[in-house]
């Protein structure tokens, strides 16, 4: 029942995503779900511990770009109410609720930049921006999307990753850890998909170079300006 929900709550995602997901390469979800013929008897722990580890790449990867690209487009009222919800959330001593907080700012600045990115006065800023500032913009929408196709092989392995676990036992340790990364990579396309679009006609009307040519890319260096 719990693998079937999980499932689930992929195949959802993959449906949300729609027409956007073709865009970037992530318009296989749904097959990657619902299509889960691999074997499951060969998943190792190894297996598992790296399907985290990239997830959490990839979950840092995103978040921190879309507050980078966020802020580059932002009013400076807009960076100003932004950051001071940043220092709030980082202030709680509670760690759940500091945790649940920061998703929610995440989720909201992900909104925010959806509806920044379909703006014409967005491309009219970018177009006055100096080299510095476009280089930094460009980096970020580059480490976004290596984000988002890291988490497109993460959903093709998902469905069988949970299964061999859950038939398992020796695995029985690691598959709350496993399940929280799988719903992490459901948040993170969610997410992401909002925004992806935006930064690939954006990238075009501004001449930059956001795609990278595979998962083994390594994340541009940049820096908030």
């Amino acid at each position: 029942m719990k693998k079937a929900k999980i499932a689930a709550t992929l195949l959802a995602l993959s449906m949300a995503a729609g027409h956007q997901a073709h865009a970037f390469g992530l318009g296989d979800l749904t097959k990657a779900v619902t299509g889960a013929t691999a074997s499951t008897s060969n998943v190792s722990g190894d297996d598992v511990d790296a399907f985290i580890q990239t997830a959490r790449q990839a979950d840092q990867l995103i978040n921190q770009s879309a507050r980078l690209i966020y802020l580059a487009l932002a009013s400076q009222e807009e960076k100003a109410k932004h950051e001071a919800a940043i220092k709030a959330a980082n202030e709680m001593t509670d760690v759940s609720e500091k945790k649940a907080k920061l998703d929610e700012i995440n989720a909201d600045t992900a909104t925010a930049l959806q509806k920044t990115l379909n703006n014409q006065e967005t491309v009219n800023s970018i177009n006055k921006m100096n080299a510095a500032q476009r280089k930094n913009l460009a980096g970020s929408a580059f480490n976004f999307m290596l984000g988002l196709m890291k988490d497109k092989e993460l959903a093709q392995r998902s469905t069988n990753l949970v299964s061999g676990v859950s038939s398992n036992p020796m695995l029985a340790p690691k598959l709350v850890n496993l399940k929280e990364a799988v719903n992490s990579v459901s948040g993170q396309v969610t997410n992401g998909v909002k925004i992806a679009d935006g930064l690939v006609s954006l990238a075009k009307a501004g001449n930059m170079k956001i795609m990278p040519a595979s998962t083994s890319d390594k994340p541009v260096a940049v820096s908030e300006l």
